[in-house]
């Protein structure tokens, strides 16, 4: 199997434990606004919670085992875009680490009854500023790999394209609500990601079907 196929595996794998871990399991356990009630469903779904931890570690890992294959495929069209793809992935990788640190921080407070709600709260709300940050990441990242597919046509052009506005809207989905409270609610953050999400979902199925087109090098 080629390099760029193991890429479009690794790529899906990543998606699937991001989409369990940080979508799925939280919502499940999380409540907005209430500390004493997403205590008391944590301690209702321990295993869930547990679960989304080893998903979110799986994601992260193979984060940095796609970013070391996705150079390696790319790496001939630019050196320098290709290192600096790489070193906004271990950045964001760093970052989520340490964020979920702070989740395997409230297991030990489960056994301890509904008083540590709100430590349990508090450490949440660690853990989102700490995902926010590295959601930067998880958008700066997609800036060089879309420039990549444009400069290469390893992949269908449009799937570079769409990569890059997901690099904007996932930038902007930290730095807009900082000055416009209801983007994320409103029409222009609900859609924003959607061009993204059709550039990594649809060029990681490409990566894993077809592999990447040899062409010569520009």
């Amino acid at each position: 199997m080629t390099t760029a196929r193991w890429a479009g595996l690794t790529y899906l794998f990543l998606i699937a434990t991001g989409i369990f871990g940080l979508a799925f399991a939280p919502g499940q356990y999380i409540v907005d606004g209430d500390a004493a009630a997403t205590f008391t469903k944590l301690a209702d779904n321990t295993l869930l919670f547990r679960s989304a931890i080893v998903a979110e570690l799986a994601c992260y890992a193979s984060f940095v085992l796609l970013a070391a294959l996705l150079h390696r495929v790319f790496r001939d069209w630019s050196e320098t875009s290709a290192l600096v793809m790489v070193g906004f992935v271990l950045v964001s990788v760093a970052i989520g680490f340490v964020a979920i640190g702070e989740k395997l921080s409230v297991l030990p407070l489960l056994d301890g009854g509904v008083g540590q709600a709100a430590a349990v709260n508090a450490h949440f709300d660690r853990y989102a500023d700490l995902t926010s940050l590295a959601e930067i990441f998880w958008g700066l990242w997609l800036l060089p790999y879309g420039l990549l597919v444009l400069k290469s046509r390893a992949i269908p052009w449009l799937f570079g394209v769409a990569l890059i506005l997901g690099c904007c809207a996932y930038v902007a989905g930290v730095i807009v609500p900082l000055f416009w409270d209801g983007y994320r609610s409103g029409p222009i953050g609900q859609f924003a990601g959607i061009p993204g999400t059709v550039g990594e979902i649809g060029g990681a199925f490409w990566l894993t079907i077809f592999g990447a087109r040899s062409l010569d090098r520009r």
